[in-house]
């Protein structure tokens, strides 16, 4: 990511008393990730239902794993504390397929399983190898696939070019993305994979701009688009740029923003296009953090409403918890609807927006 760094969470997310009941959070803290939007999402999600939970029910408080900690351990320390009922998380793809079979439990034949509701886990995988993970944020296909038809239907583009990163999301973004396209009958005219830690992207720049792209889209990291990027335009195209939600951090850096302005993004939360359910979420961070809401907060703070909902309707049974979510009565998120339809982690028809980088 562009931005880097990382903030203890509120002091206020840790308190709990003797009888609350507590949702595990399984973002480390000192991962060298800006974790701050998760915690604050976690925050607000229990400090409203914590304001309205019905008499005799229990409060709900944040559990934060031990630090340095792998993402093994920390699945294994949340099942394993009888207080813990829910997590949210892990946030990326490859934490969260790691830590599945400990939510799972399945070296206890699934005695002691929790669920695990990952904000941004997007790869499709992500839910497919136990039903103790769900996710609230659409997959890379379906961002892939939005970003396709933006291409196509909003840009008019007649020559795609595709600059992804040779990893497992880099070809699964590129494969639904061109696919996509195809249906739209729009050419992709170029298609070049790349490694980390490449030092020079020259080579890429000038093919691109010879091919005559009209779109270039990255499918990779916000560090490597900004080098990607610059040698492109240093080549002299004036091709349109899209990418992943990872280059939405571009505006929160002024020299990035103003640089990239106009630079187009798929956006699991838009604040310029909020739904309904979103302004009083938007205000209440802004108001308690003083900074606007973010993706990353956006998304915890629904999967931490899904947990609060289902605590409140059917208990802290962990079972019960997790079959409450499954087939769970619509929910207007502050990212939108969200359903799942019992047979699958992933939520239904989940929007995809396209939001863009400005000063």
């Amino acid at each position: 990511m562009v931005l880097a760094g990382c903030s203890s969470a509120p002091a206020a997310t840790l308190s709990g008393g003797a009888d609350s009941l507590y949702v595990g959070a399984a973002f480390a803290r000192d991962s060298g990730i800006d974790t701050r939007g998760y915690a604050y999402g976690v925050k607000l999600a229990l400090d409203k239902y914590n304001t309205i939970r019905p008499h005799g029910a229990r409060p709900l408080a944040v559990r934060y794993p031990p630090g340095g900690a792998s993402d093994v351990l920390i699945a294994a320390t949340f099942r394993d504390d009888p207080k813990v009922i829910a997590v949210v998380g892990h946030t990326g793809s490859a934490a969260t397929l790691a830590a599945a079979p400990i939510y799972a439990d399945a070296e206890h034949n699934g005695r002691h399983a929790l669920i695990a509701i990952t904000p941004t886990a997007t790869n499709p995988r992500v839910t497919k190898t136990t039903r103790w993970v769900f996710r609230v944020c659409p997959t890379d296909d379906d961002a892939a696939r939005a970003l396709a038809r933006f291409a196509a239907e909003s840009l008019h583009a007649k020559r795609v070019g595709i600059i992804y990163r040779d990893d497992l999301f880099g070809r699964g973004y590129t494969a639904a993305f061109q696919s996509e396209l195809a249906n739209h009958h729009v050419p992709l005219v170029e298609r070049d994979p790349y490694l980390r830690g490449v030092a020079g992207y020259e080579a890429y720049a000038i093919r691109l701009t010879q091919r005559g792209v009209d779109a270039l889209v990255l499918a990779g990291g916000a560090n490597e688009a900004v080098d990607i990027l610059r040698a492109v335009r240093k080549a002299g195209s004036r091709a349109k740029f899209l990418g992943s939600d990872d280059l939405a951090s571009f505006s929160a850096d002024p020299v990035f923003a103003r640089e990239f302005d106009g630079l187009r993004y798929t956006a699991f939360y838009d604040p310029e296009h909020q739904v309904p359910a979103a302004r009083e979420f938007a205000a209440a961070y802004q108001k308690e953090f003083g900074a606007p809401a973010d993706q990353k907060g956006a998304l915890a703070y629904d999967a931490a409403t899904l947990i609060a909902e289902a605590v409140y309707a059917v208990g802290p049974d962990r079972a019960s918890i997790r079959n409450w979510v499954a087939r769970a009565p619509e929910l207007n998120g502050v990212t939108g609807t969200i359903r799942f339809s019992g047979a699958s982690g992933d939520p239904i028809e989940k929007q995809v927006a396209i939001g863009a980088v400005h000063p």
